[in-house]
């Protein structure tokens, strides 16, 4: 049986495709977007929290906070899924059924009393 050329570059292509969609399908361990954890977290600068489920290339749960810096610019903290605030923070974001627009209550939550009666 002899290939033709069009049948050739056909065979070819399709064969890179399959290539292609095998290499894409790898799971990836240890490709989260928190490689490291924030030791040290200020309440009162907290403006707002990401909460990401695992996905094919990372298998845990990722908590990642903005917070307002002294020199007023935001900064993104990667903390640990089983900390305190974290986990107050995701129940707390399950509690809301994960609506984007509610997420100041769950902020508002987390911080202590004192620090409450400071803002009023």
């Amino acid at each position: 049986m002899v290939l033709s050329k069009r049948n050739c570059a056909f065979l070819l292509v399709f064969v890179a495709a399959v290539c292609l969609e095998l290499y894409q399908a790898q799971h990836i361990v240890g490709r989260c977007r928190c490689p490291l954890f924030s030791s040290r977290i200020y309440r009162p600068n907290i403006t707002d929290f990401q909460v990401y489920e695992p996905y094919p290339r990372c298998d845990s749960t990722e908590v990642i906070l903005t917070r307002i810096k002294l020199d007023n610019s935001t900064e993104k903290l990667c903390i640990h899924p089983r900390g305190k605030i974290a986990v107050n923070l995701i129940k707390c974001w399950e509690r809301i059924n994960k609506e984007e627009s509610r997420k100041m209550e769950c902020i508002e939550r987390m911080k202590r009393p004192e620090e409450k009666i400071s803002e009023d």
